[in-house]
């Protein structure tokens, strides 16, 4: 089972077959669209391939500067990716799951973790 829907993922599929994401990193570009929140090494936007079988909403927290791997963040960045994962996302209530997969399982070659708020059940 896939955590999309068809159409979200047959656009998905697209896009990784054109190698767009071998060409230009799409987490260090600027979609001002798409931004939902800014802190200082780290920003919240929308995911353009959501998990829409599943989740109501899908968000991605993304590091600024672009690196692989949480082994290669700064303290900075660590440091604040912890307040916001312990205190301001708890605070708002505003996700469900914050999921974050191993290096080797992502599609996209830029940390980042996705924030979902999943489909309530009938």
């Amino acid at each position: 089972m896939h955590f999309r829907k068809k159409r979200t993922l047959e656009k998905y599929r697209a896009y990784m077959k054109d190698g767009q994401m071998e060409r230009v990193c799409d987490f260090c570009a600027e979609m001002p669209q798409d931004k939902k929140k800014m802190f200082t090494h780290w920003k919240i936007f929308k995911n353009i391939f959501p998990y829409d079988r599943i989740a109501e909403e899908h968000d991605l927290l993304v590091p600024k500067r672009h690196f692989r791997s949480e082994a290669e963040m700064t303290p900075e960045e660590r440091e604040e990716l912890v307040h916001i994962k312990t205190h301001l996302l708890p605070k708002k209530k505003t996700y469900d799951v914050i999921w974050e997969n191993f290096s080797h399982l992502r599609s996209v070659a830029h940390y980042h973790i996705h924030l979902l708020c999943i489909k309530k059940t009938k």
